[in-house]
């Protein structure tokens, strides 16, 4: 059974993560999240997560960009 991706974005402060599988990168600029059926690549400055467990992780920090990659 596959779980669909939720992200909420609340401006360009914090990005909200629904159904996270894992953490894959994580650093002050950028934080990769693998959930079940996306990557989500978080870019900004100042990163840090918060709440991760496991069905969701905030990123927050001044984010500039968002992208998403299909998991193969």
């Amino acid at each position: 059974m596959v779980l669909d991706s939720y992200l909420h974005l609340h401006g360009k402060e914090a990005v909200r993560i629904e159904n996270c599988r894992r953490i894959l990168e994580y650093n002050e600029v950028l934080v990769r999240v693998q959930t079940y059926d996306l990557t989500v690549a978080v870019w900004g400055t100042g990163l840090r997560v918060f709440d991760y467990n496991d069905s969701e992780v905030i990123v927050r920090g001044d984010i500039s960009s968002v992208e998403l990659a299909e998991v193969k």
